[in-house]
């Protein structure tokens, strides 16, 4: 047998990802207001993230909350982890929200935003997550 060439691709964000997870009972307009007065931020609902489940066979709706200052600042996106047929990452099950924070050079610490989203009464967790471990990642954008 012949020589076999193998041809690796190698995905590079141009962007830093941050992706937090939340877990809290509350409701996504509640966890929304919540980031706005605590952090300072200003989420505003956007239109729903629908994902094609291969194995239900049908599609599912996520709750998305956007927040950005100008064209070369942060892009927070909020979304749902939970929809009534489903999640949107199924290996973190035990998440009900996802921060993802899209920004063109490393400037936010993940660390102090962890700890600022903990002090929020109603939020009993929140968990740095490395989101290019995550099977269904793609699902995220």
């Amino acid at each position: 047998m012949g020589n076999k060439n193998v041809h690796k691709l190698i995905f590079q964000p141009e962007q830093t990802i941050i992706l937090l997870g939340i877990s809290s009972h509350e409701n996504d307009y509640r966890i929304s207001w919540a980031l706005n007065e605590y952090l300072g931020f200003h989420f505003t609902k956007t239109e729903n993230h629908k994902v094609l489940n291969q194995r239900l066979k049908e599609f599912q709706e996520f709750s998305v909350y956007l927040y950005t200052e100008k064209e070369d600042s942060p892009i927070y996106r909020l979304l749902s982890n939970r929809c009534e047929n489903g999640f949107l990452v199924e290996e973190l099950k035990n998440i009900d929200f996802l921060l993802l924070i899209e920004e063109k050079e490393a400037t936010i610490s993940a660390v102090d935003l962890t700890a600022k989203i903990k002090s929020i009464p109603f939020v009993a967790a929140v968990f740095p997550i490395e989101w290019t471990t995550l099977k269904s990642k793609s699902k995220l954008f």
